[in-house]
C-alpha cells in the first residue's frame, strides 16, 4: 500500500497594503490587481530560481484572479513550508493497490512457490528481489495477467518504469482492466516527462537526480542527508533496509508533470521518495525536513504492520515528529477543546486516506496525528516504539488510550 497523502492548500494573507499581483515575478510586469492587507490568498507554488516569488489565487472584488507577488507581501510563510512538504499525491500506486490485491489472491491459488515468494518480497518492501522471481514466472506463466501485473508493480518500485510498463501492456493484452490502464497511462506520463538519469549511491539510499535541478556537491549532500535520517528513524523505529531506498530529486516542473502531484506539492512517497526541489545549490532546513518526512514513510512501510497498513495518522504523525515539527501549546488546547466537544475525528477514524477531507478538517488531521505521536513517545517511551511496531496486535488498545490522552 501507498501512503494516501493529503493535498492542502496552504492559506495565507497579505500583510502589505496595495500589495501588487503582478503577471510575473518581473517588478516591471503588469500589475493585475493591488492586494488590500488582510486579502487571503492560496499558494499555488514557490519558484525557486531566487526571486523568492509566489504563485497565489485571491478574490478581488468578487473575483478570482491568479497571479504572482514577493514573498514580503505574504504573512505565516513558515507554516506555508510546512503544509508544503507534508503534502504529495501518490494516486498512480494507490488506484493500483485493488487490482494488486486481487492479483495476489488469484497467484496464491497456482500454488507456484515462488509466486508467493514474490508477495512476500513486496510486502516485505523488497521489489528488486522480487521482480528477479517474477520475472521467470512471467515465462512460466504466459497467459496469467496476474503475474504481470505483479512483475509490473516490483519493477515500478525498483525505478525501472519502461520494464512495468511493458509487464502491463502484457496484462492489459490478456484482460484489459480499466484501474490498470489508468495506472499505466499515468506512469507512461512519468516516464515521459522523468529526465533524472544522474545516480549516486550510499550504503542504504540509491539517489537520482537531474543535474540541472541538484549539482553533484548538492548531490552529494542529499545523499548524506539521507543516509543519515535512515540511521536516525531506523534507530527508533527499527526499520530494515535489506535493499536500497530509491529517492528521486527533480526540478518543480519535473516533478509535477512526472508525479500528477498538486502544484503546492512538496514530496511524495510511492515506494520511492520523491523530491521537488526548490533549494538551488545548498541544502537548506525545508530540504532537510522534506527529505526526513518522507524518510519515515520509506521506513514505516518496511516494517510488517500485520492485517492492515500502518495507519494514516501514525504514518503523518511520526513523519511530523522525526523531521522536527512542533506543535504550539495553543494548538494542542485548541484540539484538547475540540476533542472534548467530539468536534474532530478519534484516531481510528484517521487510520484510512484523508483526501475526502475538508481543508480545515485536514489541517486538524495533521495536527491530531502530531499530537498522538507526541502522546505516543511521552506515555510509551519505556515500552518503546520499536516494540509497539513490532507488536502491531497492540496498537489498537494504544490507539484507545491516545484518545484519551487527546482528550476524547
Amino acid at each position: 500500500m501507498v501512503f494516501p497523502a493529503v493535498f492542502l492548500f496552504a492559506a495565507l494573507s497579505v500583510k502589505q497594503d496595495q500589495a501588487a499581483l503582478r503577471t510575473s515575478c518581473d517588478s516591471a510586469s503588469d500589475v493585475i490587481a493591488n492586494l488590500p492587507a488582510g486579502t487571503p490568498v492560496e499558494i499555488r507554488f514557490r519558484l525557486a530560481d531566487g526571486s523568492d516569488c509566489f504563485k497565489i489565487a485571491a478574490s478581488v472584488d468578487g473575483k478570482p484572479a491568479v497571479g504572482y507577488v514577493s514573498s514580503s507581501v505574504l504573512s505565516d510563510l513558515e507554516r506555508f513550508e510546512r503544509e508544503r512538504t507534508r503534502a504529495g499525491s501518490a494516486q498512480a500506486i494507490t488506484a493500483l493497490n485493488p487490482v494488486a490485491v486481487q492479483s495476489k489472491r488469484a497467484m496464491a491459488r497456482t500454488g507456484d512457490k515462488d509466486l508467493d515468494r514474490a508477495s512476500q518480497l513486496l510486502e516485505a518492501n523488497q521489489p528488486a528481489q522480487a521482480l528477479e522471481l517474477l520475472e521467470s514466472a512471467t515465462k512460466r506463466h504466459r497467459n496469467d495477467p496476474n503475474v504481470f501485473v505483479l512483475a509490473g508493480l516490483a519493477a515500478y518500485r525498483s525505478d525501472q518504469l519502461r520494464a512495468a510498463l511493458d509487464y502491463w501492456k502484457q496484462s492489459l493484452d490478456l484482460v484489459p482492466d480499466q484501474a490498470l490502464a489508468r495506472v499505466y497511462e499515468h506512469v507512461r506520463k512519468e516516464a515521459e516527462a522523468d529526465q533524472g538519469g544522474e545516480k549516486i549511491y550510499g550504503m542504504h539510499i540509491a539517489l537520482r537526480y537531474e543535474g540541472q535541478a541538484l549539482p553533484t556537491e548538492a548531490a552529494r549532500a542529499v545523499l548524506a542527508l539521507l543516509e543519515e535520517d535512515f540511521s536516525r528513524i531506523s534507530g527508533q523505529l527499527g526499520c530494515s533496509s535489506e535493499e536500497r531506498i530509491i529517492a528521486i530529486v527533480q526540478t518543480r516542473d519535473s516533478y509535477l508533470r512526472s508525479t500528477g502531484a498538486a502544484e503546492w506539492s512538496g514530496g511524495l512517497y510511492d515506494g520511492r521518495i520523491h523530491i521537488a526541489w526548490t533549494e538551488g545549490n545548498e541544502v537548506g532546513p525545508q530540504a532537510r525536513r522534506a527529505l526526513a518526512h518522507e524518510m519515515v514513510h520509506a521506513c514505516l512501510f518496511s516494517i510488517p504492520s500485520g492485517s492492515g497498513p500502518w495507519p494514516a495518522w501514525m504514518h503523518e504523525g511520526l513523519a511530523q515528529k522525526l523531521s522536527g515539527d512542533t506543535l504550539p501549546a495553543a494548538t494542542r488546547e485548541q484540539l484538547r477543546r475540540l476533542a472534548q466537544a467530539h468536534r474532530v475525528p478519534r484516531l481510528e477514524e484517521l487510520r484510512h486516506g484523508w483526501s475526502g477531507l475538508s481543508i480545515e478538517n485536514a489541517r486538524l488531521a495533521y495536527n491530531m496525528a502530531l499530537a498522538a505521536a507526541d502522546a505516543l513517545y511521552d506515555n510509551y517511551a519505556n515500552y518503546g516504539i520499536r516494540n509497539i511496531l513490532n507488536n502491531p496486535d497492540t496498537l489498537a488498545r494504544i490507539t484507545a488510550d491516545l484518545d484519551k490522552k487527546l482528550g476524547f
